[in-house]
């Protein structure tokens, strides 16, 4: 959930709950203005009452007057003074209604008198409502405008934040350029555009030295590692050594040999993010694969690999030798790490190649599967970049390649357009 998403849902969830509390305070503190204005107006009239009386002795004719009810009834002690709120019935409204009252004693000539002065409250009542409800209704639509104005304004204020993110999701390090980031007045943004195009040239930097340190090392490899496989050749090749000598010798030829690919491996993979393999050409990958299948059935058949291939007409523009190399790297995989009497399934489509392998009964660590020196068994004689590399030529022409297990299998599936981007 965004940020000022989720800053709207609180302030609307609180702003409700102060609303709806608001609501109830506020009827109960008009209400009870409206009733005190009521309890005056009663006053009033008790005052004209005793006037009357003060002057000519007698009381006003009851009945009703300026929307009062007045009542006398004779009392044989004073009553205290007090205001209640009753429910009487209205004939002409055939409803009851609430009414207020007051009640005390008054004395004219020589009698007492129990006076009660009352007057409908459904007149306060509505007055009341109308103004809560119409004051709250303005309150309401104030709020839903300001969220709504706070909506495009919050998202205006973050918009310099989003555009930086993608900035940095669409960068890669083996890019020549740096990213521009988006201008903004916003100070803080500023900042973090300023901080985050600082820590992209510090790694951007760090990445350009390691590659360079990867491939001058490969490189700077390739010439002593010959001269020590030539001297070993020429060692070997003594009559005079002894078994247990030529034994010695062989594994470290077997050792030398695998830094030399290591080293060739690693030089290889320099080049492809250094983009030194930039020319492309429409390939005819059913003719490649039937080539491939051809160098690679007799290392089939010496161990007992059973090999069915489907193969449609494919064509797909990218580099050759990359492609070469691709696809060299996912056969060897599929033959190297399967088992006797195992199977390789090849299937070409259109814009799909699909190589599946028997092996072990478990899947692989998707999660690890084309890191560098990723090897299922811990003891492996390989060095774990074939399919570093094919992952690196993969993303380097457009294609999208897949890992998963399926019926005993494990499927590497790439997947291409015709034009070579991927799907």
């Amino acid at each position: 959930m965004r940020l000022f998403a989720r800053y709207n849902r609180i302030n609307l969830a609180v702003t409700a709950v102060l609303l709806a509390l608001s609501a109830v305070a506020y009827y109960y503190v008009i209400n009870r203005i409206l009733v005190h204005e009521l309890d005056e107006e009663l006053d009033n009239y008790k005052l004209k009452v005793e006037n009357y009386a003060s002057q000519t002795g007698g009381l006003p004719e009851k009945g009703v007057m300026e929307d009062l009810v007045v009542k006398y009834e004779p009392a044989d002690q004073p009553i205290s003074l007090h205001y209640f709120t009753n429910n009487q019935y209205d004939s002409e409204e055939n409803k009851v209604e609430p009414v207020r009252q007051l009640i005390y004693t008054q004395r004219a000539r020589t009698r007492l008198y129990k006076v009660t002065i009352a007057k409908p409250m459904e007149g306060i009542h509505l007055l009341t409502r109308v103004i809560v409800f119409s004051t709250l209704g303005i309150l309401l639509i104030i709020i839903l405008v300001s969220i709504i104005v706070n909506r495009f304004v919050l998202q205006k204020l973050w918009k310099p934040f989003y555009e930086s993110l993608n900035v940095i999701r669409r960068f890669k390090l083996h890019e020549k350029t740096l990213p521009e980031f988006p201008r903004t007045k916003t100070e803080e943004f500023s900042l973090m555009n300023h901080q985050l195009s600082d820590m992209l040239t510090d790694a951007k930097t760090d990445y350009r030295l390691l590659k360079e340190f990867t491939e001058n090392a490969s490189h700077e490899m390739q010439t002593p590692l010959a001269i020590i496989r030539a001297k070993l050749d020429l060692l070997i090749q003594e009559e005079s050594l002894s078994a247990k000598q030529v034994e010695i010798l062989d594994g470290a030829y077997v050792a030398i040999k695998r830094i030399s690919k290591l080293s060739q491996s690693l030089l290889l993979l320099a080049k492809i993010e250094n983009h030194q393999f930039t020319e492309a050409a429409a390939i005819d990958l059913k003719t490649t694969l039937n080539e491939k299948m051809e160098q690679f059935r007799e290392f089939w058949q010496d161990n007992d690999i059973h090999i069915t291939g489907h193969l449609e007409t494919s064509k797909i523009k990218a580099n050759r030798e990359l492609v070469d190399i691709l696809l060299n790297n996912l056969l060897a995989n599929a033959a190297i790490h399967n088992k006797a009497g195992g199977k390789v399934i090849i299937d070409l489509k259109k814009d799909q190649l699909m190589v599946s392998n028997t092996g072990t009964g478990q899947p692989l660590d998707t999660a690890r599967l084309f890191r560098r020196f990723y090897k299922q068994a811990q003891h492996s004689q390989h060095n774990g970049l074939g399919l570093s590399i094919v992952k690196q030529i993969c993303d380097q022409s457009g294609i999208l390649i897949r890992y998963y297990f399926s019926g005993n299998l494990h499927v590497f599936a790439l997947s291409w357009k015709e034009n070579g981007s991927a799907q």
